[in-house]
């Protein structure tokens, strides 16, 4: 298990990598994909904190919070394909936030492909019982409930919204770059929180009907 651990954190190292890389995929980008990496790590981390208070996951060893340092490198990918999409002229409504929804459920079925393969975590077997539909994750054998790829992807939308949406608000508004940071920081915190907060009460009265 020490060696699984230690090759999720060296996995982890690909986010930052994948910034300096921004430079020969989208030039031009590269301050927004160092924003992009903190402002995911804190949503997700936040998110799972939440996810596993609520009972959600089996994680005695805290590998979730490993997890939320290799979400930066889907929300750097989704980035990538949507500006080397969107070069070709798209005409696609909402072009941008499909790409994220689609990576970051997509992401979130490959993370919880590996955490099965390693035993890094598990889902709570009282909340599969009681999820309205449930996957069987084809890679690890995990069973998830089905709504939290759909979580993860809209959780992602939101972290798009911040960095490029929000952040050229603050801007406009005379903060300065680090302080606009350190803001979206705190927003994707609450954004995170919000969205499984919002999430569980939805599930919780689903389960009492």
């Amino acid at each position: 298990m020490v060696v699984n651990v230690i090759v999720l954190y060296a996995v982890a190292i690909l986010g930052p990598l994948m910034v300096f890389l921004t430079h020969f995929v989208s030039k031009g980008h590269t301050r927004d994909m160092t924003r992009l990496w903190f402002i995911a790590f804190f949503s997700y981390l936040v998110f799972y904190w939440l996810a596993k208070t609520y009972g959600y996951f089996n994680d005695p060893n805290d590998y979730l919070y490993v997890f939320a340092l290799w979400w930066p490198i889907g929300g750097i990918l989704a980035f990538w394909i949507a500006d080397l999409l969107t070069r070709q002229g798209t005409v696609v409504p909402f072009f941008k936030w499909i790409i994220a929804f689609l990576v970051g459920a997509g992401f979130s079925l490959v993370l919880d492909g590996i955490a099965g393969m390693v035993q890094a975590y598990s889902y709570s077997a009282d909340k599969i019982a009681k999820a309205a539909t449930t996957i069987t994750n084809p890679i690890g054998g995990l069973t998830i409930p089905a709504l939290m790829p759909l979580l993860m992807g809209i959780l992602m939308i939101v972290v798009f919204y911040l960095v490029f949406n929000v952040y050229v608000v603050l801007r406009k508004r005379r903060i300065d770059d680090t302080s606009a940071t350190l803001l979206l920081a705190a927003l994707s915190i609450v954004a995170g929180g919000f969205i499984w907060v919002v999430a569980n009460a939805i599930l919780s009265y689903v389960n009492t009907l």
